[in-house]
């Protein structure tokens, strides 16, 4: 989706903040200097830069800019800033996709999401640090933390994508204000305090913290001092945060869409009336809570994201093609690219049915868009995949704030909000019952951090991690209401199934998982017997015809249940087993899929063959554990040992050692697995994936 800059929307205010003339990044290329490889210089408040020594190497000049007392020290090296003790990017750039990607790690492998500003505004992301031989930086916005590049074509190096701007040299970034009943997310233009900004009110004031202005770069954790806030970000604490072991977590912004607005089709269509005469959203009410109705999508976040992404129905994009939410209005050529619709209303149906139920709100979407049914930011949510811009879903979220402000605050804390309170791979499954069978084995499960669950009941079942509630939620996906298995999601071939509201209903252990609101009605104690049981058939009348011997289930394939498991298999090799895995963890995934394992060794690592069955098929697989090289299942420095000597030729790796030795996956053992192995060990990143 386009990443949009909604002018409408903003307060725009001049503030009289003290300019600072920072040296730019061309003045700083040209910039004379007495070193001929690196330079510590200081940054100075008064935008000026000052050399403090010149050494050889990036190792020295980072130990002494580590040694030296003042915020505003950097490195320079070919007429670039390349690091600083203390900074925020500005990643305002020209690239020829319109956006940067942000990856989970400094060799940018996995894509997590993408960024482009906020229009004019909005280009600041807190720096965390970087790798001085490819000059690719870790950054925190929007709550995602993450790595990009330094320029979009590394071969060349064309495209700059960011600048490292000391905070000695930001005098206005990005921040959040706090009145007695708001919170107010400020936009200035830039962050050496010209021209002014932009603002936008997202939600209620959050109970948990004072009024007044603070830093953050995810929304939930709040701080008076930039440089407090960069030191958390580096360890991954919050410990200096205001509200430290309080977060706060927007309403609007984590309200899973399988929910129901309070307001009527009259009630969206006064809203509308009263911030605009003209466009295609004018007397779309009837459409949109229709759409809820039918197809299980929460009315007023629907008719939120459409004000966003077509001006309260007034955008070219909107008017010419009758498309509300920015439907494949791509970064690099939205109008062109934007999908066109019969009408307003056929824009709405198929937003709530082929867009959000099948594809941002169903587990094991294709194009991996499920990340929490809620609109969110870069960590949860839809904003990861919807829209280039880090803010997107609190813009969303600030026209349902409106929404429900004008009719009196109906909507808010209808329902009890629960978020999954860690990142889990392969794990926490939605159930039939609670402690039962998976509703999807494959697919319907929760991994990503803070991906929100609507609480409709509590009840109890087997311990997990020693508490026994378990919470009934709506379904994310839209189940079949005979087995609760998914419907199909082909809305070209079959009849569009519609969510049965009252059926979708499932269960995951409270404990991983933790409320961030209290509704405004008591969450019921509910029965977790499924609301229409399958009754047994009646005993049949004995027949004198002999019984017929019963056709035993067709074996599962292995390769599914290994998928299943959360696991792989390619060329005889067994992939996706974390280090320090043991056998009965494993075993237990495969058993719950429908196979059985049984393994050479007690303990799971690379070399170790495990044989599967299913029925009466078996197979044998040899496990690889990417940089487990030695095979005793964990990742050691006798890991890098044995590459180095692969490398130097004094000794060989070959079958599942060689491969566990290429962990960058290009194909061939280098010293590139050499560092990534050691970077592992040092805790300088998860540069190793399995």
């Amino acid at each position: 989706m386009k990443k949009i800059l909604k002018t409408f929307i903003f307060l725009f205010v001049v503030f009289s903040f003290t300019e600072v003339n920072a040296l730019s990044p061309s003045e700083i290329r040209t910039r004379q200097t007495s070193c001929p490889a690196f330079e510590l210089a200081n940054a100075k408040e008064d935008g000026s830069l000052d050399t403090v020594g010149c050494y050889d190497s990036y190792e020295a000049t980072k130990q002494a800019m580590d040694a030296t007392p003042g915020d505003g020290l950097c490195i320079v090296q070919g007429g670039m800033i390349i690091d600083a003790k203390y900074a925020l990017i500005d990643y305002d750039q020209t690239t020829s996709l319109k956006y940067i990607n942000v990856y989970d790690s400094v060799l940018l492998n996995k894509r997590i999401t993408y960024i482009a500003p906020a229009g004019t505004y909005s280009d600041d992301a807190a720096y965390l640090g970087v790798d001085p031989n490819t000059l690719r930086i870790k950054i925190k916005v929007s709550g995602v933390t993450g790595y990009i590049g330094k320029y979009e074509n590394e071969v060349t190096k064309t495209n700059i994508l960011y600048d490292i701007i000391p905070i000695s040299w930001v005098k206005t970034p990005t921040y959040y204000q706090i009145t007695n009943d708001s919170i107010i997310h400020h936009f200035p233009a830039n962050m050496s305090g010209t021209n002014g900004e932009a603002a936008i009110t997202i939600g209620r004031k959050p109970d948990m913290v004072n009024p007044g202005n603070y830093y953050s770069y995810d929304g939930n954790y709040f701080y008076t001092d930039m440089k407090l806030l960069l030191d958390d970000y580096r360890n991954g604490v919050t410990s200096h945060a205001v509200n430290a072991n309080n977060p706060y977590y927007n309403y609007y912004q984590y309200l899973s869409f399988r929910t129901k607005t309070n307001y009527s089709a009259a009630n969206l269509n006064a809203f509308i009336s009263s911030r605009t005469s003209s466009g295609i959203m004018l007397n779309t009410g009837d459409s949109f809570i229709d759409a809820q109705n039918k197809y299980g999508v929460n009315a007023a976040l629907m008719f939120s994201i459409g004000i966003n992404e077509s001006a309260f129905g007034n955008s070219p994009i909107a008017l010419a093609k009758n498309n509300l939410f920015g439907l494949n209005a791509t970064d690099k050529n939205p109008s062109e690219n934007a999908s066109v619709f019969a009408s307003a209303a056929d824009c709405i149906y198929n937003y709530a049915y082929g867009w959000l139920s099948y594809r941002f709100l169903q587990p094991g979407d294709a194009m991996d868009r499920f990340h929490g049914a809620m609109v969110g930011n870069k960590l949860s949510g839809l904003n990861i995949k919807y829209a280039s811009d880090p803010y997107w879903g609190e813009k969303a979220a600030a026209y349902y704030y409106q929404l429900d402000r004008y009719f009196g605050f109906q909507d808010y804390n209808s329902y009890t909000i629960a978020l999954l309170n860690n990142q889990y791979q392969n794990t926490v499954y939605a159930k039939k019952t609670p402690g039962g069978l998976n509703v999807s084995t494959q697919f319907y499960q929760y991994c990503d951090k803070d991906s929100a669950v609507v609480v409709i009941g509590e009840t109890t079942g087997p311990a997990v991690n020693g508490n026994t509630t378990w919470y009934q939620i709506m379904s994310d996906p839209d189940l079949r209401a005979s087995d609760l298995e998914y419907t199909d999601a082909s809305s070209k071939t079959f009849p569009r199934p519609e969510y049965a509201w009252d059926k979708m209903k499932v269960y995951v252990p409270a404990a991983y998982f933790t409320k961030i609101n209290k509704a405004n009605t008591d969450i019921p104690v509910v029965d977790p017997t499924p609301d229409n049981p399958v009754k047994p058939d009646p005993t049949p009348t004995p027949s004198p015809s002999p019984t017929p011997v019963p056709t035993p289930p067709p074996a599962k394939a292995i390769s599914t249940i290994v998928s299943e498991s959360g696991y792989r298999v390619e060329n005889g090799y067994f992939f996706g087993v974390q280090p320090g895995t043991n056998v009965s963890s494993l075993s237990a995934k495969i058993v719950a899929n429908g196979g059985s394992v049984t393994s050479s060794s007690s303990t799971i690592g690379t070399g170790v063959v495990l044989t599967i069955t299913s029925g009466e098929l078996k197979q044998t697989f040899t496990v690889v554990i990417y940089g487990d090289v030695d095979g005793d299942g964990s990742i050691s420095a006798v890991d890098y040992v044995q590459v180095k000597n692969h490398i130097m030729g004094n000794g060989s790796l070959n079958g599942a050692k060689a491969i566990a030795a290429d962990v960058n996956k290009d194909g061939s053992v280098s010293a590139v697995d050499y560092v990534n192995i050691k970077n592992y060990i040092m805790g300088n990143g998860n540069v190793i994936h399995n």
